[in-house]
């Protein structure tokens, strides 16, 4: 059976959010190695790459991607409307959710606090994050 996951991450915003794309890119090789194909949303719709895309196309693409996943992870380091919603159609949908946060950052209790959520990575940088998802992904699979 393909295992997918759906790699959630803030797309707009601040200057970070090319740094952070890439960031979602390496999240999906992690997948990868795992044995698990990623949907990496911004190589398909980036308001940037993309612009003529409109909201309701974006919104049906990637609620369909989500819908079709085994897993969302999720970066959560970088508040987004976008991926919060992601996290509710996952938890509406029996979808299990990993977190991945840097250690310093305060996240939104009302997000960690969802039922799909079924497992936190705290990290100090991101080698740090994709080694433990990394290690997270194979415990999950087996």
């Amino acid at each position: 059976m393909k295992i997918t996951a759906y790699v959630s991450g803030a797309l707009t915003g601040g200057d970070e959010i090319e740094l952070l794309k890439h960031f979602y890119e390496r999240i999906a090789e992690t997948c990868k190695s795992a044995g698990i194909d990623a949907y990496v949303p911004h190589l398909v719709s980036d308001p940037i790459g993309n612009p003529n895309m409109t909201p309701e196309e974006v919104y049906d693409l990637d609620r369909r991607q989500v819908l079709d996943s085994n897993l969302l992870v999720a970066y959560v380091g970088y508040p987004s409307l976008g991926v919060g919603q992601e996290i509710e159609i996952a938890r509406e949908n029996n979808i299990p959710v990993v977190m991945l946060m840097e250690n310093d950052r305060r996240i939104s209790r009302m997000a960690r606090g969802n039922p799909a959520v079924v497992a936190e990575i705290h990290f100090t940088d991101q080698d740090d994050a994709l080694h433990q998802l990394s290690h997270w992904l194979k415990e999950w699979k087996a």
